[in-house]
């Protein structure tokens, strides 16, 4: 008796190893997928991982447009609502985003300027890059802003 069940959790663990690495390789298509795709409605990002045979997993699709942004932020020094229609990232998200990325000091605000996107004055221009961080138009005390 004890052959047959020794036997038996073999194959079940033969059998979770297999869905194991099914799982993974759902996983990584799933994110190559979404690396290659425009951004994905938050509605319709559920469907996209079903559709790969997995749960939803919120944290690829949030890890890829945080990434997305950072890269733009390194090429370009702008701001939130430029990054957002460039990268079609939601305006919303990108604050939500720009707030944690200055907390963790990834990007600063190299100067304060009208925004080419919507027109508004006084709008804060962003970089992730250390190089535009050190520019002569950077802010002198960034601290300044948060008085407001």
């Amino acid at each position: 008796m004890q052959g047959k069940e020794k036997a038996l959790q073999s194959q079940n663990k033969t059998r979770q190893s297999n869905r194991q690495d099914k799982s993974t390789d759902n996983i990584e298509q799933l994110k190559a997928y979404v690396q290659q795709s425009k951004y994905i409605d938050f509605l319709e990002q559920p469907i996209i991982c079903k559709s790969f045979g997995l749960p939803y997993l919120a944290d690829v699709f949030r890890a890829e447009y945080r990434q997305r942004f950072y890269n733009y932020l390194k090429e370009h020094t702008t701001t939130v609502a430029t990054a957002s229609k460039a990268t079609k990232i939601p305006h919303k998200y990108l604050c939500e985003v720009k707030a944690s990325y200055e907390k963790k000091e990834l990007i600063k605000i190299v100067y304060v300027d009208r925004c080419p996107t919507t027109g508004s004055a006084n709008v804060q221009f962003l970089s992730a890059n250390p190089e535009e961080w050190e520019c002569e138009n950077a802010l002198l005390n960034p601290n300044q802003i948060k008085l407001f």
